[in-house]
Formats: C-alpha cells, structure tokens, sequence
C-alpha cells in the first residue's frame, strides 16, 4: 500500500504544471515565425527553463506549458505581446524571440 501510495504521489508530481501565466502575460500570443505580421519588430529574445525530471521524466507538454508561461511573462514585463520559439526544447530548456507587434 505504502509503494502505491508514493508511485500515484511521483505520478503526480511528473504531470504537474509549477509556472503560472500572470494576468499580463494572458495577453501574449505564441505564434511560429511564420505567423508573425508585417507590423511586429524583434525587441530581444530570452531563454527560459524548467524541470523536466522529478525522479520520473514529466510529460513533455506540460514542459512545453511551463516553458510558454516563463517567456510569456518575461515578454510582458518587458511590453512585448508576441514570442516565437527560435529552438527546440532539451532538457527543459528553449529560447525564444520576442515581439512588439500592436503598435502603442
């Protein structure tokens, strides 16, 4: 019983999602390079990383989730509204270019 018990715990650490998207950040968008519109302008770019191992490797969306948030967030307090992943996630870790594209 007591094996079970930290085998549905583990489980369930594995599949959590830890970051949280502020109130700001719900805002910006997630889009690939070609998405982007004639209007939006590079203001920099950020990476970003999280856990992807608890004892068990987590859920590779859920990385992927927590990834988004983190650069979500940082774009909106920096005043950007879009970001676009330039690489691929390994081992927790992405970067991504960040835009301006609703004109102020």
């Amino acid at each position: 019983m007591k094996l079970l018990l930290i085998g549905i715990t583990m489980l369930t650490l594995c599949s959590c999602v830890w970051v949280d998207l502020s109130e700001e950040a719900t805002n910006v968008r997630v889009v690939t390079a070609d998405q982007l519109g004639s209007t939006c302008m590079q203001t920099g770019t950020t990476h970003v990383e999280v856990i992807d191992r608890v004892i068990l490797e987590r859920a590779a969306s859920n990385v992927l989730l927590e990834l988004q948030a983190l650069a979500r967030n940082q774009a909106a307090e920096r005043g950007d509204d879009t970001i676009v992943a330039t690489s691929a996630v390994v081992n927790g870790e992405q970067d991504y270019a960040l835009y301006r594209c609703i004109p102020d």
